[in-house]
């Protein structure tokens, strides 16, 4: 073979796997599109939704998490909370089943606070308003 099919062959196959990288990193399901396609909607209040699920907060949390990879997680006693890009997800005991809650990401740091302060800090943006330094630093 020829060094310029050579070159060709390896542009072809080198074509065919960003493709197949791009394919893999952008076709994943949205963590709202899989809670709507897998869980009972029961309400909705502006950004934030209520899914019901009649298994277990661990498993509903479980399956989520394997489904749609956060960013980050918090467990906690009340509940098992996901952190995405633009969302937060918390999945709390609801009798013998599940409430699972999506809010965007600044009403769910708001409604899930107590919870995920410590961990995921305030949420309240970009620095979280910390200037640091001393005396008109960051005027």
């Amino acid at each position: 073979m020829s060094r310029r099919g050579k070159f060709l062959l390896a542009g072809g196959l080198g074509g065919i796997g960003l493709i197949v990288l791009l394919v893999a990193l952008l076709g994943g399901q949205s963590i709202r599109g899989h809670l709507s396609d897998n869980y009972q909607r029961v309400s909705s209040n502006g950004d934030s939704i209520v899914y019901a699920s009649n298994k277990k907060p661990k498993a509903v949390y479980e399956s989520i998490r394997a489904a749609v990879p956060p960013a980050d997680v918090q467990v906690d006693p009340q509940g098992y909370f996901m952190r995405y890009s633009d969302d937060i997800v918390a999945v709390t005991a609801s009798g013998t089943g599940s409430r699972i809650y999506i809010d965007d990401e600044r009403r769910g740091y708001a409604h899930w606070f107590p919870f995920v302060v410590g961990v995921w800090g305030t949420g309240s943006g970009s620095g979280e308003g910390v200037r640091g330094g001393g005396p008109g630093a960051g005027k």
